[in-house]
C-alpha cells in the first residue's frame, strides 16, 4: 500500500494523472472522427468556414486530452472519497463500469472546454461546428439551455465508446482504487491524564 506521509499523495496524483492522459489520448483519438475525421484535417491543411484545419484538428485534439487530464484526478478523488464504505465487488463489472464513468466524465468536461474555445475566440465563430452559433440563434427562451445541453452531450458519445474500448487495458487501475480500503488510522495517546 502507500506510505500516506512520505508522498503518499504525491503518487496517487501522479497515478491519476497518467489514468487521465490514457483517457484523454483514447478519447481524443475516437473524438477525432467524430463529427469530421480530424486527423486529415491535420494533414490536409489550408483554410475552410471553420478557419485554419490544422488549428481547429490541433484545437479539438488538445481539448480532448486536456478533459483526460482534469477528469481523471477529480474522478480518482471521488473514488478515494469513498474506499472501503462497500463490499468488494470481483470481477469485469465494475471495470467496465468505473472505465465508462471516467470517459462519461472526460467527455461532459470535454463538451464545457469547448464551448469556453469558441467563447474566448481561440476558435473562429460561425463555423458549422460553432456550437455558440446555435445557441445565439436559439428563438426560443428553453431552445439556448438545450443546445448547451447538446453541445456538452454530443461528446459523450465518442467517450463512451473510449470508456468502453479502455476498460481491458485501464479498467483494472480504477477497480484497484475501486476496491481498496482505507489505510489504518493512527493510534493517538494522551499522555496528559
Amino acid at each position: 500500500m502507500f506510505h500516506w506521509r512520505h508522498g503518499g499523495w504525491t503518487v496517487i496524483l501522479l497515478r491519476l494523472l497518467g489514468i487521465g492522459a490514457v483517457y484523454g489520448v483514447g478519447f481524443m483519438f475516437i473524438k477525432s472522427l467524430f463529427p469530421e475525421p480530424f486527423v486529415l484535417l491535420i494533414l490536409q491543411g489550408g483554410r475552410s468556414s471553420e478557419g485554419d484545419l490544422t488549428t481547429l484538428a490541433l484545437v479539438y485534439m488538445g481539448v480532448g486530452l486536456l478533459a483526460g487530464l482534469i477528469a481523471g484526478p477529480i474522478f480518482g478523488g471521488a473514488l478515494l472519497l469513498r474506499r472501503g464504505r462497500s463490499e468488494r465487488s470481483e470481477g469485469s463489472g465494475p471495470r467496465f463500469v468505473l472505465s465508462l464513468a471516467l470517459a462519461l466524465l472526460t467527455g461532459f468536461i470535454s463538451g464545457i472546454l469547448t464551448l469556453i474555445v469558441y467563447a474566448t475566440g481561440i476558435l473562429p465563430s460561425g463555423g458549422v461546428l460553432d456550437p455558440l452559433r446555435l445557441i445565439e440563434g436559439a428563438n426560443h427562451p428553453p431552445g439556448a439551455p438545450l443546445l448547451v445541453a447538446w453541445t456538452i452531450a454530443r461528446d459523450l458519445l465518442p467517450a463512451g465508446l473510449a470508456g468502453l474500448f479502455l476498460a481491458p487495458l485501464a479498467g483494472g487501475a480504477l477497480q484497484r482504487l475501486y476496491v481498496a480500503e482505507r489505510p489504518p488510522e493512527q493510534k493517538r495517546y494522551s499522555w496528559e491524564e
